[in-house]
């Protein structure tokens, strides 16, 4: 399901996310990421152990913050 909602931003800059948003992911820390002309916002996850079997990997890869950035990106 996909949830709409426009905000302003702030006098100092801000944008606030939605509480019922923030306490869906039981989290206060987001992962914001810049890609080309968009904003792509995740919620930190804390405990890893949640995302077991959420990513096939092929094989093991060298590049740990390359895997870390898949496996937030779901």
């Amino acid at each position: 399901m996909e949830e709409v909602v426009i905000k302003k931003v702030d006098e100092q800059g801000r944008i606030v996310i939605p509480k019922e948003w923030r306490t869906r992911f039981n989290t206060d820390e987001f992962i914001m990421v810049l890609k080309d002309d968009k904003i792509e916002i995740y919620p930190k996850v804390s405990n890893l152990s949640k995302l077991i079997d959420s990513v096939e990997v092929d094989e093991l890869t060298d590049d740990w913050h390359e895997l870390k950035r898949k496996i937030y990106r779901l």
